[in-house]
C-alpha cells in the first residue's frame, strides 16, 4: 500500500493513530501481514463502520479488494479513497490499473453479436480516448507526488504500448512514437531509483532494453553491435543493459526466469560460460518434476561447445524471444511469426529466409503474414496434451464459467471428468486456459467447457481478432460425438469462428441463450440420429484425460485433412474475417498461405 504526497501521508499518518489503537484496526494489520486479505477486508470493514469519513480506511479496504481480484469493488473504494481526498497520488494511479480491470472487451458492446466496421471503429476511438484520460491522470499523480515509484513505472507501461496518438490523431503522429519510448524508459528508470528494491520495475526495464537492442538503426557501427550464431544483430549497450537489470532481479528474486533471461542474454553475448552458469542456477530452483525445466535443458545446450548449434538450436532460439504468461495481442502477432519461422527453420529453411517471410518490412505484409500463419495453425494445431489441473490456479472469471456450467451439465445428466488445460497449446494461445470436461453415462458424449479472455489489440490487430475470436470474451460449452466410421458431431452455442467443415465434422450451433439442459439434449437427438443412419457405427469412448486426448487428436486429424482440400480458408470464410479490408488483404493472405503452406505440409509428410 503506497504512500502518497508527503502532506498527505503526514494526515493520514495522524488518522492512523488516531484509530491505530483500536483493537479492529490492529487485527487488520496482523491480517494484511499475514496475507489474509479476506479476514483484514472484515476488520478493516468494521473499523470503516465507525470512520466512514476516513479516506486511507477506504485506501485499505481497496487494497484487500484488488488482492481478492474483486475488482468492480475495488473500484468502487478507490472512487470512494478519491471522492473524499482528491489529490490521493496513489488512489489515482490505481484507479487507472483498475479500469476496465473486468472489462476486457474495452468498451461496452453485446458480446453475443459481431461488431460493424463502424461500431469497431467507435470502439477503438473510445478506447484510444480512455488511455489518453489514463496518461493524463497517471501525469497529474506524478506532479502530486514525484515520489511517487508507482505513476512513474504505470506510465512508463502505457506509454511503452500506447497507440491511442497515432488513432486519434488518424496515424499522423508516428514521430511521437519514438518520443514516447525514450520517455517511458526514462521513467522506467525513475521508477527504480525510487524504489530499488521493486524487482517487477527492473524486469520489465530489462525487457524494455532487450526489444531495444533489437532495434539496430541503419549505419549502427559494428563495434556497438553484436551478432549472434543465428545472424540476429543487437545493440551492445542495450543488451547488456537488459543482462545487468536482469542481474538485480535475481539478486531481488530468485527466481528461475531470471536466470534463464541472463542465461539467454549470455548466449547472445557469446559469452557461453556465463551463460550455462546462468541455466545451472535456473535448473537448480527449478523443483524436480517442473515442467519447465526441459525447455531449460534446451537452451543450455545452445550455449555448449562454445555456443555451437544446430538447426534445432536456432528454432529454440526464435521461439525464446516469445513473451512469457499471458500476453497482448501486438505479443501474439510477434509470438505467430516466431513460432512460423521456427517451424520453417526445424524444416530445412535458411533462418533468414523463414523470418523475412514472416515478418516483411511491409506493414500490409506482416498483417497478411500474420493472418496467413493463424489460418495454418487452424489446420495444424497443436496436439493438446492434456493435463489435470486445479482449477484455483486461473483466473476467477475462468473459475466462475466452468463452475457454474458443471452445475448445469451435472443437472443435465453428465459426469465431470475433469479439469485441464490443454498443455501443448498454451503457447499459441498466449494464455493458460482451463477447461472442464464432462462426459455422458455412456461416454460416448464428451462436453468441453472454457472461457478465454480478449486482448487489447493496438492499431493493427483488429484483424487477429476475427481470426482468433478474441474479440470478446468467448464463453463455450460444445458438446462432441466421434464415431468408429469418421462421422463427428458438434454441438455448440453460438460464436463469432467463421470456420465450417462441409460434411467432414456436422457442426450444429445454438442460440447463446439455449439451456445447457436443452443443449445437450439437442445433441442426444442428433446422435440418435447419426445413430439409426449408420446402424454399425459407434462412438468412441471419452471417459478420462487420455480418451478425451485420442479424440481430440483425431478431431485435428480430421479437420486438417479438409483444410488442406480447400486451400485452407474459402472464399466466404476469408471474407468474414477480413470484411470491409477484403479487397485489402484478401490476396496478399491468399499468396502468403501458398509460400508458408509448404512448411506446414512436409511437417506432416514428416510426421507422418
Amino acid at each position: 500500500m503506497t504512500g502518497a504526497a508527503p502532506e498527505r501521508r503526514r494526515a493520514r499518518s495522524q488518522g492512523n493513530r488516531r484509530h491505530g489503537a483500536a483493537p479492529r484496526f490492529e487485527s487488520f494489520k496482523s491480517a494484511w501481514q499475514a496475507a489474509d486479505y479476506a479476514l483484514a477486508l472484515a476488520h478493516i470493514d468494521a473499523v470503516l463502520a465507525e470512520h466512514p469519513q476516513v479516506a486511507s480506511l477506504h485506501w485499505y479496504r481497496a487494497n484487500c479488494l484488488r488482492k481478492l481480484e474483486r475488482h468492480p469493488e475495488a473500484l468502487d473504494a478507490v472512487n470512494r479513497v478519491l471522492a473524499l481526498e482528491p489529490d490521493h497520488a496513489p488512489a489515482l494511479v490505481l484507479q487507472v490499473q483498475l479500469d476496465g480491470a473486468d472489462d476486457a472487451s474495452a468498451g461496452e458492446y453485446d458480446e453475443d453479436r459481431q461488431p460493424t466496421p463502424a461500431q469497431f471503429d467507435a470502439l477503438m476511438r473510445g478506447a484510444a480516448e480512455r488511455r489518453q484520460r489514463h496518461i493524463a491522470q497517471l501525469r497529474r499523480a506524478m506532479a502530486i507526488d514525484p515520489t511517487l515509484a508507482d505513476a512513474c513505472f504505470v506510465l512508463a507501461q502505457a506509454l511503452q504500448y500506447d497507440d491511442s496518438v497515432d488513432l486519434l490523431s488518424g496515424g499522423r503522429a508516428i514521430d511521437e512514437t519514438a518520443f514516447r519510448h525514450d520517455e517511458a524508459r526514462t521513467l522506467f528508470e525513475r521508477a527504480i531509483a525510487l524504489a530499488p528494491e521493486r524487482a517487477e520495475f527492473r524486469r520489465a526495464a530489462a525487457e524494455l532494453y532487450r526489444l531495444r537492442a533489437l532495434q539496430v538503426p541503419d549505419g549502427t557501427p559494428d563495434d556497438a553491435c553484436v551478432v549472434a550464431f543465428n545472424g540476429m544483430k543487437y545493440l551492445l549497450a542495450e543488451l547488456e543493459a537488459a543482462l545487468r537489470e536482469y542481474e538485480i532481479c535475481a539478486r531481488l528474486d530468485p527466481d528461475p526466469r531470471h536466470f534463464l533471461r541472463m542465461g539467454s542474454i549470455l548466449h547472445d553475448l557469446h559469452r557461453f560460460d556465463e551463460a550455462l552458469a546462468s541455466y545451472d542456477r535456473a535448473l537448480q530452483l527449478m523443483p524436480a518434476d517442473a515442467p519447465q525445466r526441459e525447455h531449460v535443458l534446451q537452451m543450455r545446450a545452445r550455449s555448449e561447445n562454445d555456443g555451437a548449434g544446430e538447426r534445432d538450436d536456432m528454432a529454440n532460439l526464435l521461439e525464446s524471444l516469445i513473451a512469457q504468461g499471458d500476453r497482448n495481442l501486438a505479443d501474439d502477432n510477434m509470438a505467430t511469426a516466431l513460432l512460423g519461422a521456427a517451424r520453417a527453420v526445424r524444416q530445412g529453411k535458411n533462418l533468414q529466409t523463414a523470418v523475412a517471410a514472416r515478418m516483411p518490412e511491409s506493414p500490409d505484409d506482416f498483417v497478411a503474414a500474420n493472418i496467413a500463419e493463424q489460418l495454418l495453425n487452424v489446420a495444424y494445431e497443436n496436439p493438446p496434451e492434456l493435463v489435470a489441473v486445479d482449477s484455483a490456479e486461473y483466473p476467477a472469471y475462468q473459475r466462475k464459467y466452468v463452475a457454474r456450467q458443471r452445475k448445469a451439465l451435472e443437472a443435465a445428466g453428465m459426469r465431470h471428468a475433469a479439469d485441464a488445460e490443454a498443455a501443448g497449446m498454451t503457447r499459441t494461445l498466449g494464455q493458460r486456459v482451463l477447461l472442464g470436461l464432462h462426459a455422458d453415462a455412456s461416454g460416448g458424449t464428451g462436453v468441453g467447457v472454457y472461457a478465454l479472455a480478449p486482448k487489447w489489440p493496438g492499431l493493427i490487430g483488429f484483424l487477429r481478432l476475427f481470426v482468433t475470436g478474441k474479440w470478446k470474451t468467448q464463453r463455450m460449452t460444445e458438446c462432441i460425438t466421434y464415431f468408429d466410421d469418421g462421422g463427428y458431431l458438434i454441438t455448440q452455442y453460438e460464436n463469432i469462428s467463421p470456420f465450417t467443415y462441409g460434411d467432414a465434422i456436422d457442426i450444429e450451433r445454438l442460440p447463446r441463450g439455449t439451456s445447457v439442459a436443452a443443449l445437450v439434449a439437442r445433441h442426444a437427438q442428433r446422435v440418435d440420429a447419426y445413430a439409426r443412419a449408420h446402424p454399425r457405427a459407434r462412438p468412441v469412448p471419452t471417459t478420462d484425460l487420455a480418451a478425451a486426448e485420442a479424440n481430440w487428436r483425431r478431431g485435428q486429424a480430421i479437420k486438417r485433412a479438409y483444410r488442406r482440400s480447400i486451400g485452407y480458408v474459402s472464399d466466404a470464410e476469408l471474407r468474414t474475417l477480413l470484411g470491409a479490408h477484403y479487397d485489402r488483404f484478401a490476396d496478399k493472405v491468399r499468396g502468403k498461405l501458398l509460400e508458408l503452406a509448404a512448411d506446414r505440409e512436409e511437417r506432416a509428410l514428416d510426421d507422418a
